[in-house]
């Protein structure tokens, strides 16, 4: 029998967003969870309950049963640390510090075999301060990558700006990343709010993300002499202060699996700096089912999705990056096409 592996959920965001507070909401919203934890600024947070023992390897146990270990240099020494002590969870929280690129992070659970043995990642969280959002937003370029890669972003301290403020800075998120979500907080408060077990990375969810996408709704019937849609809704301006945006393609047909694999792959590779999600559902030529690509960097997955059926056959990819250009993406997209 296989063993069920272990949800993941990483928060992130900039210094005094509010991550270890809504560690603590999450704590007390979901106590049928026995959760671990890795802090990496562990000792200056406060978590709600104290340590009230420790164990070895640095772990301490929290008195609600919970545990908390400190992020080291070498994360998956943490996590083998975690598996390895006497203490069971069923699900991993991962607060990432203000200052970082979450991006290694996350690939760790994408691309890892061993990893993904045991754990499984259902999203990331990216917490804001509505108050300081625009500032750094524009200072810090770590913000904007947080952003880039949240599945779901908690604008934080709403109580302190108003309302119309709010849409502003929704905008600015979604320019970023229009295929996350969002919700407004105070003081973290979740409590109608799905943060856990939103299985972000699954196929399902990918699929519906993706068809999300601004204005690139699929068209009930595609002109024979139309081979592609271009959708770029947040081409970067001259104006824009940041580099960051997205740009989708919808695809009439089938893609060669083996060139699209390939192009891919080596895209990614060369890419990795500038290019950090890529969603997509793909048709392939020679298969039944639809495809869902998701990509985190420069790691990718495919996962199999419904039977195509009589539906008339597309592919449809959303990438999100930093100075993407979309008129060479659909260059050399349209050369992995089946004739």
């Amino acid at each position: 029998m296989e063993q069920e592996r272990i949800p993941v959920t990483i928060i992130t965001g900039f210094l005094g967003a509010g991550k270890t507070s809504l560690l603590n909401k999450l704590i007390a919203k979901h106590p049928e969870k026995k959760f671990a934890i890795i802090e990496n600024e562990f000792g200056e947070t406060g978590i709600d309950g104290g340590l009230i023992a420790s164990a070895p390897d640095a772990i301490f146990e929290l008195n609600n049963g919970c545990i908390c270990c400190s992020l080291g240099e070498d994360f998956l020494h943490t996590l083998e640390t975690l598996l390895g002590s006497s203490y069971e969870f069923d699900y991993l929280l991962v607060e990432t510090t203000g200052i970082a690129d979450p991006s290694g992070i996350v690939d760790a659970f994408v691309s890892g075999s061993t990893v993904q043995q045991r754990f499984r990642i259902d999203s990331v969280v990216c917490v804001v301060d509505a108050v300081n959002m625009e500032d750094l937003f524009d200072d810090q370029p770590e913000v904007r990558l947080q952003l880039a890669l949240a599945d779901l972003v908690l604008v934080n301290k709403i109580d302190c700006v108003h309302t119309d403020y709010i849409a502003h800075l929704t905008e600015l998120i979604k320019g970023v990343n229009p295929t996350t979500q969002i919700a407004n907080t105070s003081f973290c408060e979740v409590s109608e709010i799905a943060v856990l077990d939103t299985n972000s990375f699954s196929g399902e969810v990918i699929e519906k993300s993706t068809l999300s996408f601004c204005g690139m709704d699929v068209p009930e019937k595609i002109e024979a002499d139309q081979k592609s849609f271009v959708h770029n809704p947040n081409r970067m301006e001259p104006q824009q202060k940041h580099d960051i945006a997205s740009v989708g393609f919808t695809f009439e047909g089938s893609f060669d699996v083996n060139k699209f694999g390939l192009w891919m792959q080596n895209y990614l590779y060369f890419n990795r700096d500038n290019v950090f999600r890529v969603k997509g559902i793909m048709s392939f030529n020679q298969t039944e089912d639809q495809f869902i690509f998701h990509a985190v960097r420069s790691s990718f997955i495919f996962e199999v999705g419904k039977p195509w059926g009589n539906e008339a056959r597309f592919s449809k990819l959303v990438f999100i990056g930093k100075n993407i250009s979309g008129k060479e993406l659909e260059a050399n997209l349209l050369q992995l096409l089946v004739k």
